[in-house]
């Protein structure tokens, strides 16, 4: 997640320019060109911190923000709506759990009608420091961001028909808003509905929003273009590293996009205020995207991040073994080297194993062999081998009735064509009031009538 937010800093009056969808004017400094050194990086990640501090002290003026924070992230059920990520902490959890504890205080102040005595006064201002002091991510700002803009057109404080720049810009801002916010923004609505919350402490009186809508459009203009300079200002940062993971599974394209995702990472964690450099904190975070992205492609059957650390660990070991003894070590030895358990083990090389192409990988058709072309698979009938006995069942039952009813008898009984059991001579012989011998004499020259008749087509089923 990100660093945490400075203290509520004082915003200007503002007027929006022509670049970034919302034109605004701050205190921050100037945007510069992109900067050859660290001290350019340092300034920038400073204008940085201040937009950032701005806009959260802005949000924070919402007490929609903490009942989002805590629908979002505690009551929710949906453990995907959280990054893994992220570096949701117990001091994260704690935080989470001060800031609902403020809100329902506050709201039940409110309620009770102790704003008079100064009560409620004071307890917005304990909930708004709480909200200034939660390490916001930047998905957790650009969505809160969405929500409050929709609150403000859900209570009719944004004028779509005033022909000016400004409302041209938070209109067009709006737009974005409906269209990655909207469900959301009414799922929290009638959260606040269900769980009895007043909708003028939520969302503020109209009175008191009437001034904070060019704030937070303001504050979140600068916010994003500071984020972005920063980062342009790093990008061949970006080109540096990723050249040095060329001729792998991905294209350099590729490997550069996924360098960028770990730019902004670091972006949005670096904290100036520690005084180290930029380049330095950033380049783990490239490093650290591009070499997941290699691992996700580099297998068919994607593995979690800490079992690739745990295969890497058992194979340099392994190697480290090998190197020592002279021969392959054995599972206890590795359990014993690694610390880690034999199941363990046994799971780390079962799951590590290779995929093979089922079909084969050759380009030249008439060379490419695979699994396919040796393997038998015993689960399914083939459906040849299925014909095959049909066609033969077809062919005996024709060339038996060819025979008389003594004949047939002794075959069927004998064979067990159609009969529950085979049957020896003898018992064949007892049955039809027969000797042993001429039993076996029937049965000889049944066969060789169904030999002279049927012998060719027989023989192709050898």
């Amino acid at each position: 997640m990100a660093t945490k937010s400075k203290p509520a800093l004082p915003l200007t009056k503002d007027v929006l320019p022509n670049n970034i969808g919302i034109n605004l004017t701050t205190d921050i400094k100037p945007s510069e060109p992109a900067p050859l050194n660290e001290n350019g990086n340092f300034r920038i990640a400073e204008n940085l911190s201040i937009a950032k501090a701005k806009l959260v002290t802005a949000l924070a003026q919402f007490p929609l923000s903490a009942l989002w924070l805590v629908h979002k992230y505690q009551e929710s059920t949906e453990a995907s709506e959280i990054d893994d990520s992220e570096e949701y902490s117990v001091e994260t959890d704690t935080s989470l759990e001060q800031i609902k504890n403020l809100m329902l205080y506050t709201s039940q102040t409110a309620r009770t009608g102790k704003a008079k005595k100064g009560a409620y006064y004071k307890e917005q201002q304990k909930l708004i420091f709480a909200l200034q002091g939660y390490r916001f991510t930047f998905e957790d700002l650009i969505e809160l961001t969405d929500l409050v803009l929709l609150t403000f057109e859900f209570r009719g404080l944004i004028d779509v028909d005033q022909p000016d720049q400004q409302s041209d810009s938070i209109n067009k801002r709006l737009q974005q808003a409906k269209h990655r916010s909207q469900g959301k923004f009414h799922q929290l609505r009638d959260c606040i509905l269900t769980n009895n919350i007043d909708p003028e402490f939520a969302f503020l009186p109209v009175e008191f929003m009437r001034n904070q809508l060019t704030e937070v459009a303001t504050a979140e203009h600068d916010w994003l273009a500071g984020r972005q300079q920063l980062a342009g200002a790093n990008s061949r940062l970006v080109l540096f590293i990723a050249n040095q993971y060329k001729g792998g599974f991905l294209d350099f394209d590729d490997l550069v996009q996924e360098g960028q995702t770990g730019l902004l990472k670091a972006v949005d964690r670096y904290n100036h205020e520690l005084g180290f450099q930029f380049s330095t904190y950033a380049g783990y975070w490239i490093r650290q995207a591009i070499s997941r992205a290699l691992t996700r492609s580099e297998r068919v059957v994607r593995l979690p991040f800490g079992q690739m650390a745990n295969i890497n660990k058992v194979y340099r070991a392994k190697d480290e073994l090998i190197s020592k003894t002279g021969r392959e070590p054995s599972r206890a030895e590795l359990a014993q080297f690694t610390s880690l358990t034999i199941n363990e083990i046994n799971n780390i090389l079962s799951i590590s194993q290779t995929a093979l192409s089922f079909d084969g990988e050759s380009d030249d058709e008439e060379q490419s062999f695979g699994p396919a072309d040796f393997l038998e698979q015993h689960v399914f009938t083939p459906a040849f081998g299925t014909i095959a006995e049909t066609e033969l069942e077809q062919l005996l039952n024709g060339a038996i009735e060819t025979l008389d009813t003594r004949e047939a008898k002794v075959i069927r009984s004998h064979f067990g064509v159609n009969c529950d059991c085979e049957m020896t001579l003898q018992e064949i012989g007892n049955e039809l009031n027969l000797t042993r011998e001429r039993v076996r004499q029937i049965q000889v020259a049944a066969l060789n009538k169904i030999r002279r008749s049927f012998g060719e087509q027989l023989l192709s089923f050898l």
